[in-house]
C-alpha cells in the first residue's frame, strides 16, 4: 500500500504478479505498477527532474516494459495505462462521492455497488467488433473504461481525461526501422529476464513466438518452451518448433491433443451447471472461453517447471501484418500506384478487378464507415466478402441475435460516451492499433486466470516501445501480400550472429486450429446445449434460442459462426456467473483487487 504525504491511502496493490515501484519527494509521488526492471532510485531521479505531471509521465513512459504510471502532487492523481491497451484504466464514483480508479472493472463495481449493464453484453457479442475504445462504458453501470490513449486526472470530486498518446509517423524505411524495433524487443525481453524467478515460453514455430525465444536465448535465459500439437495432421507448428528449439538449444515440450483439455471442455457439466473452478473475475465476459480449461491445465504445467512468467507472442500479427486497407490509404495520394500495387494481392485473394477498383475509389470516412456498420448490423452476412480496403471488416450481429440485440448495440453507440474517432488517421494504422487494443481488452480474463495458477502471462509485443517501433516503419516498405512480416524478419537479421539467420525464422506458413475447434464443439455439444438450457441471454431477449440451439447441433457451420459462437458462450457464462455471485458489499476489502487508487 502507498500513502499520500498526509498518511491517507493512495494506492492498494496486489504485487504477487506485478512490481510496484515508487518514489516520493515532499507531497509528490510517482509509481509504476506492472512489468518493469527499474529501481526506486531512477524513479526518484525522474521525479526530481520533472515538475509538470505531463512531462514526468512522458519520461516514465520511455522506461522499457509494460506498466501503469501513477503520479500525485497531493491534490490530484494522474493515471495512465499502456497505449497498446494491455494495461487498462477503469474509474468510478463511490457512494461517498469520491472517485476511485483501478486496472480492473470488478473491484470498482464492488466498491460502488454497480449493477450489470446488459446492453454491453450485446456490444461484446459482435464479431468482429468495435471493442477498441469507442465507448467508455463497461459491463457495469457507473464503471467507466478510459481509452488507451488517454490519461485520467482525478481529484476528490471530479475526473477528467486528456489524450497523451498519438501513433508515430510511419516514415522510417525497413533498413532504418529494423534496428529500432530490434532494440525495443531486446529491452522488452531483458525486463522479463531481470524480474522473473523462472521463465517459460510459447514456441509455436511461427515468426512471433520464435523470434522472442531467439532473443531470450541470445540473452542467456534458461527456459522451457511449449508448443501445442493439434488433431490436424497438416498442422506443422510442432515441426517448426522442434527446428527452432534445436537452433537455440533450449528444451521443448510438445503438448499433444490428449495431454490437456480441448476446446469447450470443462465449461458446463450435467448436475453441476457452469463450472467455475478457476476464477478469472466478473469484470467482463471471458471471450477466449473455449480454451479456459486448456489454459488452466497448461498454466499448471508451466508452473511445475519452476516458471512464474510465461512469454507469449500475442500481438505480433497485429503489428507485423499490414492490412490491405493500406492500398485504400495509398489511393488517396497516388491512385495509379495503388491500382498497380494491389494487383498481386487481388489475384491471391481472388478479388475481381472491378470490385477492387470500386473499393479503392470509395474513400469512405471513418465516421461514414462506422455509421454504415451500425445501419447494416441486422443484415445477413454476405457469402462472399469483397476487398477489405476500408476502416475495418463488415460487422454483423450473429444469425441468432434478436432485433433487441441489434438495438442494444446501437444504444451503446448512441450513448454520450461513444466516440466516432479512429485510432489513427490512416486506415491501415488504425486497423493495427484497433486489433492490438481489442486483444489487450480480451486478454485480461486470460491473464487473470493464469495468475490464479501462479503464472504471469507476459507479452513483449504489447509493450508500448515495441508498438511504437513497429508503427514507425513505413507501410509502403511492408506491403501486404508481398512477404511474411518483413519488418520483424529484418529486425531479427540486424546483427550478424548465427541465431539471427536461423532457418526456423524462415517459416512462411501459419498453423490454424479450426479442426480442433470443430472437434471440441462436437465433443461438448450436449454440455453447450445444457449451458443454454435456461439461457439468461434468451431471458433478456438478446438471442433467438431456437436458432442458437440449431447452430450448436449443426456440424457444417462456417468459420465466422464458429468464432461468433465463442463470444456468445462467453456472454452466457458471464451472465450466469454474475447471477450466481453474492451481492456486492460496498467498501469492503476485495479478494481479487489488483490495483486501486482512491482519491
Amino acid at each position: 500500500m502507498l500513502t499520500y504525504a498526509s498518511g491517507r491511502t493512495w494506492v492498494v496493490a496486489n504485487r504477487s504478479h506485478s512490481r510496484l515501484i515508487a518514489a516520493e519527494a515532499g507531497a509528490r509521488r510517482l509509481a509504476l505498477f506492472g512489468e518493469t526492471s527499474i529501481d526506486a532510485g531512477r524513479l526518484a531521479r525522474l521525479l526530481a527532474q520533472h515538475d509538470r505531471a505531463a512531462d514526468l509521465m512522458a519520461a516514465a513512459h520511455e522506461i522499457p516494459g509494460s506498466f501503469h504510471i501513477l503520479h500525485t502532487d497531493g491534490r490530484s492523481t494522474h493515471i495512465q495505462g499502456s497505449a497498446s491497451g494491455l494495461r487498462q484504466v477503469f474509474y468510478t464514483r463511490r457512494q461517498d462521492g469520491s472517485y476511485a480508479a483501478s486496472d480492473s472493472a470488478e473491484p470498482l463495481a464492488r466498491l460502488s455497488g454497480a449493477t450489470p449493464r446488459i446492453e454491453m453484453v450485446a456490444w461484446g457479442m459482435l464479431h468482429p467488433g468495435f471493442d477498441y475504445g469507442l465507448t467508455h462504458g463497461t459491463y457495469w453501470h457507473g464503471v467507466h473504461r478510459l481509452p488507451a490513449d488517454q490519461r485520467l486526472r482525478m481529484t476528490a470530486d471530479r475526473v477528467e481525461a486528456g489524450t497523451w498518446w498519438h501513433p508515430p509517423a510511419p516514415e522510417l524505411s525497413v533498413a532504418d526501422g529494423a534496428p529500432r524495433l530490434r532494440a525495443a524487443l531486446e529491452e522488452a525481453v531483458a525486463v522479463r529476464l531481470a524480474t522473473a524467478r523462472g521463465l517459460s515460453a510459447d514456441l509455436s514455430g511461427g515468426m512471433d513466438s520464435t523470434s522472442l525465444c531467439f532473443l531470450l536465448a541470445g540473452q542467456g535465459a534458461r527456459f522451457r518452451s511449449f508448443v501445442e500439437q493439434t488433431v490436424d495432421p497438416n498442422h506443422d507448428d510442432a515441426h517448426w518448433a522442434q527446428i527452432a528449439a534445436r537452433e537455440i538449444d533450449r528444451p521443448l515440450t510438445v503438448l499433444g491433443p490428449e495431454d490437456v483439455p480441448g476446446p469447450y471442455d470443462g465449461i458446463w457439466e450435467p448436475g453441476r451447471g457452469l463450472v467455475q473452478d478457476v476464477p478469472y473475475g466478473l469484470g467482463e465476459p471471458y471471450t477466449l472461453i473455449r480454451n479456459r480449461a486448456r489454459k488452466t491445465a497448461m498454466s499448471t504445467i508451466f508452473a511445475a517447471t519452476g516458471s512464474d512468467v510465461h512469454i507469449g507472442g500475442f500481438g505480433g500479427d497485429e503489428l507485423f501484418t499490414i492490412a490491405p486497407s493500406y492500398f485504400g490509404d495509398l489511393y488517396a495520394r497516388a491512385p495509379l500506384r495503388a491500382v498497380r500495387g494491389i494487383r498481386d494481392l487481388a489475384r491471391l485473394r481472388r478479388w475481381s478487378l472491378p470490385s477492387v477498383l470500386r473499393a479503392l475509389a470509395r474513400q469512405q470516412t471513418y465516421q461514414g464507415w462506422f455509421e454504415e456498420q451500425l445501419g447494416s448490423l441486422h443484415l445477413p452476412r454476405p457469402d462472399v466478402l469483397g476487398p477489405g480496403l476500408s476502416w475495418g471488416p463488415q460487422v454483423r450481429v450473429t444469425p441468432w441475435s434478436t432485433p433487441a440485440n441489434v438495438e442494444a448495440v446501437r444504444a451503446v453507440a448512441a450513448a454520450g460516451d461513444a466516440g466516432r474517432t479512429p485510432q489513427a488517421d490512416s486506415r491501415s494504422v488504425h486497423t493495427s492499433i484497433a486489433g492490438h487494443r481489442i486483444g489487450g481488452q480480451r486478454l485480461g480474463p486470460l491473464r487473470a486466470l493464469m495468475e490464479h495458477q501462479g503464472i504471469t502471462l507476459s507479452l513483449p509485443y504489447m509493450d508500448d516501445a515495441v508498438l511504437e517501433a513497429a508503427l514507425s516503419v513505413s507501410r509502403a516498405e511492408a506491403l501486404p501480400g508481398t512477404g511474411f512480416k518483413p519488418v520483424l524478419k529484418a529486425a531479427m537479421r540486424v546483427d550478424a550472429t548465427p541465431d539471427s539467420r536461423a532457418g526456423a525464422l524462415s517459416r512462411s506458413t501459419k498453423g490454424e486450429f479450426s479442426m480442433s475447434v470443430h472437434r471440441g464443439l462436437a465433443r461438448n455439444r450436449r454440455s453447450l446445449l445444457g449451458l443454454f438450457e435456461d439461457s439468461l441471454l434468451a431471458e433478456h431477449g438478446l438471442v433467438d434460442i431456437d436458432r442458437l440451439r440449431a447452430t450448436l447441433r449443426d456440424t457444417m457451420r462456417p468459420e465466422y459462426e464458429t468464432n461468433a459462437l465463442e463470444l456468445t458462450v462467453a456472454a452466457e457464462a458471464w451472465m450466469q456467473a454474475v447471477a450466481a455471485a453474492p451481492a456486492p458489499a460496498p467498501e469492503l476489502p476485495l479478494p481479487n483487487r489488483r490495483l486501486a487508487s482512491p482519491c
